[in-house]
């Protein structure tokens, strides 16, 4: 049975390429808007790809300071800051795929 950690960087890494995967899908629609500002000046900065991926790094610093403050340990910040950014983009990717499907309005 993997562990929690891996677990967690399983879910990051399939909710990091869903998530890139479906903003392609939907920029290629024409209609996709970041929803983040800070993502949005990222990759407005350093273009898509680092962009997003710069993001998804400041989420994981986001999700593990209060946790590490709180007294968390290393393993457990480590996994919620994977866990939580996994479960993060995957919404977006779903989010993207209703906006190609039209769905979304």
């Amino acid at each position: 049975m993997p562990s929690r950690l891996a677990a967690a960087v399983a879910l990051l890494l399939v909710g990091a390429v869903a998530d890139i995967a479906s903003t392609y899908a939907a920029i290629s629609g024409g209609q996709y808007v970041e929803g983040s500002p800070v993502g949005a000046a990222f990759i407005a900065t350093f273009g898509l790809l680092p962009g997003m991926l710069l993001t998804k790094a400041a989420g994981m610093v986001i999700i593990g300071i209060p946790v590490a403050v709180a007294g968390g340990t290393r393993r457990l910040v480590a996994t919620l800051m994977c866990a939580g950014v996994g479960v993060l983009s995957l919404a977006t990717a779903a989010r993207n795929a209703l906006l190609v499907a039209g769905v979304w309005p």
